[in-house]
């Protein structure tokens, strides 16, 4: 759950933390320049009541509180200017309108998915796919074509990929999956109670895993070290279709395998054409686009 919608729920909340919730909502970046004390004075509060507050929403204190809200409202504000990618398209849109319009949902989605995309994270996957002999991939909706193409893809550098479709069968495979495998976990919302468990499992076994999961606090997120974040503008369930969630998925895979295949780019390369040659030995076609530069023969 984003900070501001944990401000604005007023779960649980005395008078004096709802007095604080509005008091941050309408500083929003503001909060830059205020420190806990000056907060205080002009809610008229202990600086120590502002630090509590900050500790009921699961900081360390005001000071990671602040750090963690404004990098949120700096990811917010970026993309998606023009576009709601909870309604991309209205009644009223046709042919090449609407086209145009699911165009803009695809670039304003690979751009915040890329903004959440960061280096460490990145490099620390990478070496847990790669040093993986086995990897499996589980996950909660609807992504499991694009989880297919991700093992179609890494079947054909060498390597063994499954796709695990149900949650228990997930679970199980945790439990004996051998200390040298690597469990992809994918989930939007980050709080679905079977895959849970199998994280939980895997935590359990210290076993190396990778999480794909929405921006801001969730359950899954904080089990694992190994967090990518997912464009997260989408409602659970009041949007068209869950275009931009999904599109987010599939631009990570690829990412994902294309980091793998840059560790021995030669090697990969070589294989993938082989492997694909030796299967598609009469696959041509009349259009000179499309050919491949080599021709393999029986």
């Amino acid at each position: 759950m984003l900070i501001k919608e944990r401000l604005s729920s007023r779960n649980g909340m005395t008078d004096v933390d709802i007095l604080m919730a509005d008091f941050f909502l309408s500083a929003g970046r503001d909060m830059k320049s205020l420190s806990a004390r000056t907060i205080a004075s002009q809610l008229y509060v202990a600086p120590s009541t502002v630090s509590r507050f900050c500790q009921s929403l699961g900081f360390s204190g005001y000071g990671t509180f602040k750090e963690a809200y404004l990098a949120e409202l700096d990811y917010l504000e970026k993309n998606f200017k023009d576009i709601n990618p909870n309604f991309p398209f209205s009644a009223k849109d046709i042919n090449v309108g609407l086209a145009s319009k699911i165009a803009a949902l695809y670039k304003e989605t690979i751009d915040d998915s890329l903004s959440l995309l960061h280096h460490d994270s990145l490099q620390a996957a990478t070496k847990l796919l790669t040093a993986a002999s086995i990897i499996y991939l589980g996950m909660a909706g609807d992504a499991f074509e694009m989880a297919e193409t991700f093992k179609n893809r890494m079947i054909k550098i060498g390597k063994t990929v499954i796709v695990e479709r149900r949650a228990d069968n997930l679970f199980y495979t945790a439990c004996q999956a051998s200390a040298d495998s690597c469990f992809i976990l994918i989930s939007y919302s980050g709080e679905t109670e079977s895959l849970l468990k199998t994280a939980r499992k895997l935590k359990e076994r210290h076993l190396s895993t990778i999480v794909l999961t929405s921006f801001g606090d969730n359950t899954l997120s904080t089990i694992f070290d190994t967090v990518i974040r997912l464009s997260t503008r989408e409602k659970l369930v009041e949007n068209l279709g869950n275009f931009s969630s999904l599109l987010s998925i599939s631009f990570i895979l690829d990412t994902l395998y294309a980091s793998v295949f840059q560790t021995a780019y030669t090697r990969h390369y070589d294989t993938k054409c082989e492997l694909s040659h030796d299967f598609e030995q009469k696959r041509y076609s009349n259009n000179p686009l499309l050919n491949d530069t080599v021709l393999f023969e029986n």
